[in-house]
C-alpha cells in the first residue's frame, strides 16, 4: 500500500461524516472477529490518549496533535505481522473502520478484521487538570462496545492515597467493571499509583484483582517496574504490559519487555502506544512493532511502502 498524504485520509473521513455518518457502525457489524484470542500471547497498539487531553509522544508535546499522521501510523502498525490488535477511543474507531474500507477497496490489507478491538472508557480525568483524578466514563460504554463488536473494554484506574477524587474514580471503575461482566466482555483495568513505586503496585494490584462482583475475563495492564515480579505476584489474572508516557529508547523497551516477560505464565503480553507510535529514537513505528511482535511472538518485519 502506498503511503496516504495526510489530506487524504481527512477526506475519506470528512466525506463520510457528511454523507453516511452511521457509516462506521455499518463497518462494525460487518468485521470478521477473531475467536480465542484470550488464550493466545498478544501485542494490542494503545492509542487513547488523545481523549485525556494527552498530545505528546517521543519528546515532542504535540507529536498526536496532528491527526492525519497519528491515523497513518495506527494503520502501519496494524499491518505488521504479529500485532494482534487495537487500544481506542469511540472517535479513532470510527475513523479507521472509514479509513479501513478506502484501504481495502484499492487491494490494500484489511486492518481491523481478526484484530482484538478494546474500547477505551474512562478518559474524563484530563491530563493536568485539578480533576485529574475524579476518572469518569466519556467514552465507550459497555453496551455500547457490545453493539459496535468490540472484544472488550478497558478501564484507568489512578490511586493516590491523600486524594479524594480517586475514590469516586474507583466507584466508575467498579460500575464498569460489572456492566462489562454483564456483557460478557473482557475487562482489561489499568492500576497506576501514584507514586509509582513497586510497593505502591503491588497494593493497588490487590484492589484491582478484587474489584467488582466477579474477575471473569479481567486483565491488568500494569507499567513495567523495577521489581515486576512482587507486582506479577499479586495476581493470578493474565496480565498485559504498558509502556507509559516516557517508555524509554526502543533497545531500552525491548530490554524491560523481556525482563517483564518472565515474570510468570500470567504475563500475556503487551499494550503499548507511545513507545511504538512515536519511538524517542525516531525508530519508523511499524519497525519497533515488528520487533515487539518478535519478542512475544517469534515473527519477523514485514516492510511497509
Amino acid at each position: 500500500m502506498n503511503r496516504l498524504e495526510r489530506e487524504d485520509w481527512v477526506s475519506i473521513i470528512l466525506e463520510q461524516r457528511l454523507q453516511n455518518p452511521k457509516r462506521p457502525r455499518q463497518l462494525a457489524a460487518r468485521r470478521k472477529r477473531r475467536d480465542g484470542w484470550q488464550k493466545e500471547k498478544l501485542v494490542i497498539l494503545a492509542a487513547d490518549h488523545p481523549a485525556r487531553r494527552e498530545t505528546g509522544g517521543g519528546g515532542d508535546l504535540w507529536a498526536m496533535a496532528d491527526r492525519g499522521e497519528l491515523l497513518h501510523r495506527i494503520a502501519s502498525v496494524l499491518m505488521q505481522p504479529g500485532i494482534d490488535g487495537l487500544l481506542a477511543t469511540p472517535d479513532l474507531f470510527d475513523e479507521l473502520f472509514l479509513i479501513n474500507e478506502w484501504v481495502t477497496e484499492k487491494g490494500g490489507p484489511d486492518l481491523l478484521d481478526g484484530k482484538v478491538l478494546i474500547g477505551s472508557m474512562n478518559r474524563g480525568g484530563l491530563a493536568g487538570t485539578a480533576f485529574e483524578l475524579d476518572d469518569f466514563v466519556t467514552a465507550y460504554t459497555a453496551e455500547e462496545i457490545e453493539r459496535m463488536g468490540l472484544d472488550g473494554g478497558k478501564l484507568l484506574l489512578r490511586l493516590d492515597p491523600g486524594t479524594r477524587d480517586c475514590a469516586r474514580t474507583l466507584g466508575y471503575c467498579n460500575d464498569a467493571l460489572n456492566a462489562l461482566a454483564d456483557q460478557g466482555l473482557p475487562q482489561f483495568l489499568e492500576p497506576l499509583s501514584i507514586p509509582r513505586s513497586s510497593d505502591e503496585m503491588v497494593r493497588l494490584v490487590g484492589v484491582a484483582t478484587g474489584l467488582g462482583r466477579t474477575t471473569e475475563g479481567r486483565w491488568l495492564k500494569l507499567p513495567m517496574t523495577a521489581e515486576f515480579d512482587r507486582v506479577a505476584q499479586a495476581t493470578t489474572c493474565p496480565i498485559v504490559l504498558l509502556g507509559g508516557g516516557k517508555p524509554g529508547r526502543t533497545e531500552e523497551l525491548l530490554k524491560d519487555v523481556r525482563r517483564c516477560m518472565e515474570a510468570g505464565p500470567h504475563v500475556r503480553g503487551l499494550m503499548i502506544g507511545r513507545g511504538v507510535l512515536f519511538p524517542e529514537d525516531g525508530e519508523a513505528p511499524e519497525t519497533v512493532a515488528a520487533r515487539l511482535a518478535e519478542v512475544i511472538h517469534g515473527k519477523t518485519a514485514k516492510e511497509v511502502v
